[in-house]
C-alpha cells in the first residue's frame, strides 16, 4: 500500500508523514516543495519508505502521472491555501484554484487511477463566525455557514467530495480539523495565520510578554493527535460517514498553556489585552467556536486524543530542540 499526501510538506502534511512512516507505510509527498533536509534525515530513521514529488495540485496530468509512477493506492488530500483577509483581497484566484479546483483534480485523478480511498482534510472554518458558542459542534445538526473565502472554498470542496462519494463510487471522506498546533508547524507561505501556541512559545523562548486578545479560539488539537486520527481514517477497513471531525472533544483554555510556559520560561509573562488593537497575540485568529464532537471517530475507530496541555507542551518543546526544520 502506497499513500500519496498532497500538501505533504506543509504543517499537517509532515505530521501525517511522520505518523505513517512510524507505522512502516510507504508514503509519497506531492506539493510545491521537497521535504526539508532535516525532516528527511529524521524520517529516514522511522521505517517505511518516503518519496517526494514536486508538483502542482491543480495539474491533473502531473498528479495522475505521480499516482501511476508510485502505484498509489490511497490519497490524503491536504493541499490548501489557508488565506487570511488580506490574501483573500489580493489573491482570490489562487485560493479558489488550489482549494476547490485542486480538489477536483485530486478526486478525478483518484477515480481515473482506481484509488482505494481518499481522506480529504477539511477545516472548522466552514462553520463561520456566526457559529453557536455553547456545547459541541455536531456534523449532523450544526450547519456550516462559512463567511471567508478560505471557509467557502473548503466547504465547497467538502461538498464536491461528498458528491463524488455518492455518484462516482469513490471511497472518500472529509476530516474536518480543529485548530491544529504543534510539531511541524512552520511558515510555509500558504498559511497566513500561525497558531497561538506557536507564537506564544516563540515569545516565551525569547523572554517576552504576551498580551492576549480578548476573544480567542479554544478548540485546539495537537498535531500528533491529528496525524494519528488521519492515519486511522486512511487505514480503516471501511468508513461509514462522509464527514468526520478531529479535535479533543473539549475546550482547551489558552491560559493553561501560558501558565505552563511561564513555569518553563520564568522571564515570560502574559496578560489579557483590553482590545484586539492592544494585543500581540491573537489579533488575527480563527473565530471562537465550541469544540468538535468526535463521537464518530471515537465510536467507529476507537480514537481518543493522547495529548493534553502539559503532554503537548513537553512533546513540542522537545521536538523544537531537535531543529528538524529551518528557522525563520
Amino acid at each position: 500500500m502506497t499513500i500519496l499526501i498532497t500538501g505533504g510538506t506543509g504543517f499537517v502534511g509532515l505530521a501525517v508523514v511522520e505518523e505513517l512512516l512510524s507505522q512502516g507505510k510507504s508514503v509519497v509527498t506531492y506539493g510545491p516543495q521537497d521535504v526539508p533536509p532535516g525532516a528527511r534525515a529524521y524520517f529516514a530513521t522511522l521505517g517505511g519508505s518516503l518519496a517526494c514529488e514536486v508538483g502542482d495540485v491543480c495539474d491533473g496530468t502531473a498528479l495522475r502521472a505521480a499516482l501511476q509512477r508510485h502505484d498509489v493506492t490511497k490519497i490524503i488530500h491536504g493541499a490548501a491555501i489557508t488565506a487570511g483577509a488580506e490574501r483573500e483581497k489580493r489573491q482570490p484566484h489562487p485560493v479558489i484554484q488550489v482549494n476547490l479546483l485542486g480538489t477536483l483534480e485530486v478526486l478525478e485523478a483518484a477515480v481515473t487511477h482506481g484509488v482505494q480511498r481518499v481522506v480529504q482534510l477539511g477545516t472548522g472554518s466552514v462553520y463561520g463566525a456566526q457559529v453557536k458558542r455553547d456545547g459541541t459542534l455536531e456534523p449532523e445538526t450544526d450547519p456550516p455557514i462559512p463567511d471567508s473565502l478560505y471557509g467557502i472554498t473548503k466547504y465547497a470542496a467538502e461538498r464536491l467530495a461528498c458528491r463524488y462519494r455518492n455518484t462516482r463510487s469513490l471511497d472518500v471522506s472529509v476530516a474536518r480539523l480543529g485548530v491544529v498546533f504543534g510539531r511541524w508547524e512552520h511558515d510555509t507561505g500558504v498559511r497566513d495565520t500561525l497558531s497561538l501556541a506557536y507564537n506564544l512559545v516563540r515569545l516565551a523562548r525569547q523572554g517576552e510578554a504576551a498580551k492576549l486578545a480578548p476573544q480567542l479560539p479554544n478548540d485546539w488539537v495537537y498535531s500528533r493527535d491529528v496525524a494519528r486520527a488521519v492515519a486511522l481514517l486512511v487505514n480503516a477497513p471501511a468508513l461509514h460517514h462522509d464527514v468526520y471531525q478531529i479535535g479533543t472533544g473539549q475546550r482547551w483554555p489558552i491560559e493553561e498553556w501560558c501558565e505552563l510556559l511561564a513555569q518553563r520560561f520564568p522571564a515570560f509573562s502574559y496578560t489579557r489585552a483590553e482590545s484586539v488593537e492592544d494585543a500581540n497575540i491573537g489579533r488575527v485568529t480563527p473565530s471562537p467556536r465550541p469544540p468538535f464532537s468526535i463521537d464518530r471517530l471515537r465510536d467507529e475507530l476507537g480514537y481518543e486524543p493522547m495529548f493534553g496541555v502539559r503532554a503537548a507542551l513537553d512533546d513540542y518543546l522537545d521536538w523544537l530542540d531537535k531543529e528538524y526544520l529551518p528557522s525563520r
